[in-house]
């Protein structure tokens, strides 16, 4: 979904199928989902796992990364995850 420093951010489709509130996971070069950081995006931005990839202040810039592109994150999370429930 979103590239930059680094850092990938990315949906995962069991989270589209099983949650209600958006999410995006947080990696570096590749996406390792049981590890890597996963992050809330609503109701608020929260860490919901910090995982075991990345350092703070790698965190802390994909957090500044989520809420500049907020809108835009929750408008792909809502369409893949009415594509991933057809």
């Amino acid at each position: 979904m979103l590239e930059g420093d680094g850092l990938i951010i990315w949906f995962h489709s069991y989270d589209a199928l099983h949650e209600k509130r958006a999410s995006v996971h947080v990696g570096k070069g590749s996406q390792d989902d049981h590890n890597d950081p996963k992050i809330w995006l609503e109701p608020k931005i929260e860490i919901a796992r910090v995982g075991k990839t990345l350092r703070t202040h790698e965190i802390n810039k994909a957090l500044k990364m989520i809420e500049q592109d907020l809108d835009y994150l929750l408008e792909e999370w809502h369409g893949y995850r009415n594509k991933a429930n057809r």
